[in-house]
C-alpha cells in the first residue's frame, strides 16, 4: 500500500499531497532523487520506504524526452536496469532525451545514438516507439503489461513465492486445460528428462554444450525454457511475464502455479511448448520463428484445441455440421468495413514492415497499404504501431465504420 503512495508522487505530481510534501522535502528535485531529510515524518519515512522498489520496477515512457534526463533516469525498456550503462560527460548525462530525436521529427537521431552509446543501450533506444502525439513524459510500471502498479504485482516482484508441495504441482499440472502432449512435455521438462545439450552429454552424447539459440550458455531444461534470451523476450511480451530467476525449472513451474491465474499457466505451459519446437526447428532445420510467431501460434493453438473441446453439433435432418474452433475472416456488418492488419519485424535490417487490408461488408477488396518503419522494436510494440498505422490511414480516407483486426493477443 505504501508503493501505491509512492506511485501516485510519480504519476501525479501536481496533486495536492505531492505538491504538500515536495515544498517540504524536496523542493529542488523530484521524487526520484529526494533523501530522508533531518526531521521526517512518519507518513513521509513510511513512503520513502517504498521508494527503491517502486523506482526499480517503474520506467520513463519517452513522450517529448524534454523532462527526461538521458543519464540520471531509468527511461530504457530492460528489467534489470533502466539507466544508460555508457560511460557519458556530466554535460551529456544531464541533457534532454529530446536531444537524440531528429530536429522537429519525433524520430530518433540513428546517427547519434550510435555515436553516443554502446551496443546494449543503442539496442535498447531504438526499441522504444515515439509517438506524434503525445507530449508528456510518463512513469510505467514494467510488472504489469498495462503498465499500471497495482499491490498484486508489487507483491509478486517483491516475493519469490516459496514453491508449495510437488503433489499440488503434479495436480494442477494434470487438471489443466491444455493438449495432453503438452502436460506430458511439461512433466519430461520438470523432471529434466528433456533432450538438452547438456543431459546429451550426461549420456555420452558427442553434441556441443552451448545453447543452440543463443549460443551463450550452457543449454539445460531451466535455459532452454526460460532463461534464454530469447525465451525472456517471449515471457516479458507475454501476459504471463518474466517470472524470474530459479534453480531448476520444476521450481519455475512451481511458481507460476502459485502466482498466475489458470488462463495464464494454461497459456505458460503452450509457451514453453512452443520455445522447445523452436528451439528444435533451430537445431534440425536451422530455422527460427519472431517473439510475436511464437507467442501467436502459443495462444492461436490453444484457443482451437478449447473450442474444439466444447464443440457444437446442429442436427438438421441426416446431417451433422461440426462447428470447430478454426479461425475464419468474417464480414462485417452493411456499411462497415474491415481493416485487417499485421507487422512484421526484420532485426537485421533495423526495421519493421506493416500491412493492412481493407474489405467491405461482401468481403470486396478496397484498398491496401504497406509501410516499413525504422527502428528495432519487439512483436507488441510492432504490432501496435500497426494499429496506430491503419488508424491514421482510417481518417485519411476519411472512413467512419471501421473494424480494426489483427492476431495479436498481447496487444488491447
Amino acid at each position: 500500500m505504501l508503493g501505491r503512495q509512492m506511485w501516485k508522487l510519480l504519476t501525479c505530481p501536481d496533486s495536492l499531497m505531492a505538491r504538500i510534501l515536495k515544498a517540504r522535502y524536496y523542493p529542488r528535485t523530484s521524487v526520484v532523487r529526494a533523501s530522508l531529510g533531518h526531521n521526517p515524518s512518519y507518513v513521509w519515512r513510511s513512503i520513502l520506504a517504498a521508494k527503491e522498489v517502486v523506482v526499480q520496477g517503474s520506467r520513463v515512457q519517452v513522450g517529448s524526452g524534454r523532462s527526461i534526463s538521458i543519464g540520471k533516469d531509468p527511461w530504457l525498456p530492460d528489467l534489470q536496469d533502466g539507466c544508460v550503462s555508457t560511460n557519458l560527460n556530466e554535460e551529456l548525462a544531464a541533457a534532454p532525451v529530446s536531444s537524440l530525436m531528429m530536429p522537429h521529427q519525433r524520430a530518433w537521431d540513428y546517427n547519434a545514438v550510435s555515436d553516443i552509446f554502446n551496443s546494449r543501450d543503442k539496442e535498447l533506444i531504438l526499441k522504444i516507439p515515439l509517438s506524434s502525439r503525445r507530449e508528456d513524459d510518463v512513469w510505467y510500471w514494467m510488472a504489469d503489461s498495462r503498465g499500471c502498479y497495482s499491490v498484486r504485482s508489487c507483491y509478486k516482484v517483491l516475493n519469490p513465492i516459496t514453491p508449495g508441495s510437488l503433489a499440488d504441482v503434479w495436480r494442477k499440472l494434470w487438471n489443466s486445460k491444455v493438449p495432453n502432449k503438452v502436460k506430458n512435455f511439461i512433466w519430461r521438462a520438470a523432471h529434466n528428462v528433456l533432450p538438452t545439450a547438456l543431459n546429451l552429454i550426461s549420456k555420452r552424447v558427442d553434441v556441443p554444450a552451448m545453447c543452440s539459440v543463443c549460443n551463450a550458455y550452457e543449454e539445460t531444461v531451466l535455459h532452454s525454457l526460460v532463461a534464454c534470451s530469447f525465451a525472456k523476450s517471449c515471457w516479458t511480451s507475454s501476459s504471463v511475464g518474466f517470472v524470474g530467476y530459479c534453480s531448476n525449472f520444476l521450481d519455475w513451474l512451481a511458481h507460476v502455479f502459485t502466482r498466475c491465474s489458470k488462463d495464464e499457466c494454461n497459456t505458460a505451459m503452450m509457451i514453453c511448448w512452443r520455445i522447445w519446437v523452436n528451439r528444435n526447428n533451430k537445431v534440425w532445420n536451422n530455422t527460427t520463428s519472431s517473439v510475436c510467431q511464437i507467442l501467436n501460434s502459443a495462444g492461436q493453438f490453444l484457443y482451437q484445441w478449447q473450442a474444439a473441446k466444447q464443440q457444437v453439433f446442429d442436427v438438421n435432418d441426416d446431417t451433422h455440421r461440426l462447428v470447430h474452433g478454426a479461425l475464419c475472416w468474417e464480414q462485417p456488418k452493411f456499411g462497415w468495413v474491415k481493416c485487417n492488419v499485421d507487422a512484421a519485424v526484420f532485426e537485421s535490417q533495423g526495421k519493421i514492415g506493416i500491412g493492412c487490408v481493407i474489405r467491405n461488408s461482401q468481403g470486396g477488396f478496397v484498398a491496401a497499404r504497406c509501410v516499413s518503419v525504422a527502428g528495432i522494436f519487439g512483436a507488441r510494440e510492432a504490432e501496435a504501431l500497426g494499429i496506430r498505422e491503419a488508424l491514421s490511414w482510417m481518417k485519411e480516407l476519411q472512413i467512419p465504420c471501421v473494424i480494426i483486426e489483427m492476431d495479436c493477443l498481447q496487444v488491447f
